[in-house]
């Protein structure tokens, strides 16, 4: 295990292979993303820490509050539209290939 020291403060993001990790907060009424839709050639886990937000992906919707955990697979459609200010930690995980397959 490594212990990583980040400051999310001055950062809202870092990269630690094979991932990047984020922290965001957005105002009730904001859509995400601004137009169409948002996809990722990484999974998506998002750790919801504060507020609501109504999510759609893979045809589905949701509202999810704090405490909610999501897993949105690479390549998935996904977007969402902001009940209450949210702050939300995420990680986008790199798929295995060949080249970082252990």
């Amino acid at each position: 295990m490594e212990k990583l020291s980040v400051d999310f403060s001055s950062a809202s993001s870092f990269r630690a292979l094979p991932a990047t990790v984020g922290m965001l907060t957005f105002t009730a009424g904001t859509r995400l993303p601004a137009q169409g839709v948002s996809v990722h050639a990484q999974d998506e886990v998002s750790f919801i820490l504060k507020g609501e937000l109504r999510a759609t992906s893979g045809g589905e919707s949701w509202t999810l509050r704090e405490g909610d955990v999501t897993l949105i697979p690479a390549g998935e459609e996904h977007w969402a539209d902001v009940v209450s200010d949210v702050t939300l930690c995420y990680v986008l995980l790199e798929r295995p290939t060949e080249r970082n397959a252990p």
